[in-house]
C-alpha cells in the first residue's frame, strides 16, 4: 500500500499553511508535534482484543519499519486519557485506517473514533477484518446486536447512536480491503 507521505518529505499543512517534514519513526512514544497537536501520518482504529497482537500489530509494524508516523493506542495513548486526548491524536493524522473487525462495535470508544475520522473528511482506508463491508454500512451481522446493547445502555443517547450509525454507514460505503482471519488475528 503506498501513502502519500514518507519520512524526510516536505508537505503543505493545510490548516496552518506552512511546511512540515513528515516525521522519521522514533523509538520513544512522543509523537512529533505540529503546532500545539501531535501529528501522524496514519491514525490506527481497532478493537484490541480482536487484532491486536495479530493483524494490526504487523500492520503498525510495517508502516513504522517504512517510515511512516502512525498512532497506535497501545503505545502512544496512556491510560486514563479522556476521549479528547485521543481526538486530538485523530485530528493531527492524515490519513485514517479502521480495522473493522467482528467485536468492533461492541467498544464505544471505537465508535467515537470512527465518528471523528468521519468528521474530519480526511483519507479512510477501511479494513474489513473477518466482516463483510455489508454488514458495517447496514449494522447488521456481528453489529447488530452491539448496537442493539448500545441502545438499552443508559449513558448511550440516541445522538450518538445516529452519529455513530452515519459514520458506520459512510465507511461501510468507501471500497477498502476485506481480509479473511486464516490465521488467528
Amino acid at each position: 500500500m503506498e501513502l502519500p507521505f514518507h519520512a524526510g518529505e516536505m508537505r503543505r499543512d493545510v490548516n496552518h499553511g506552512k511546511e512540515v517534514e513528515a516525521a522519521e519513526p522514533s523509538s520513544s512514544s512522543s509523537p512529533p508535534q505540529t503546532g500545539n497537536r501531535p501529528s501522524f501520518n496514519v491514525f490506527l482504529s481497532f478493537r484490541g482484543e480482536d487484532t491486536r497482537k495479530g493483524f494490526t500489530g504487523h500492520l503498525y509494524n510495517a508502516l513504522r519499519q517504512h517510515g511512516i508516523s502512525t498512532f497506535i493506542d497501545s503505545e502512544e495513548l496512556e491510560r486514563g486519557e479522556r476521549i479528547e486526548d485521543l481526538f486530538s491524536y485523530i485530528e493531527g493524522s492524515q490519513i485514517f485506517v479502521p480495522v473493522l473487525s467482528k467485536g468492533y462495535t461492541n467498544s464505544r470508544w471505537c465508535l467515537r473514533e470512527i465518528t471523528k475520522m468521519v468528521e474530519c473528511g480526511r483519507l479512510i482506508l477501511p479494513i474489513f477484518f473477518d466482516v463483510d463491508p455489508t454488514h458495517v454500512r447496514n449494522q447488521s451481522g456481528p453489529f447488530e446486536a452491539a448496537f442493539q446493547r448500545h441502545a438499552g445502555n443508559n449513558r448511550v443517547g440516541e445522538e450518538d447512536l445516529r452519529r455513530w450509525k452515519d459514520a458506520l454507514r459512510a465507511v461501510g460505503e468507501i471500497r477498502g480491503h476485506c481480509l479473511q482471519n486464516d490465521t488467528n488475528g
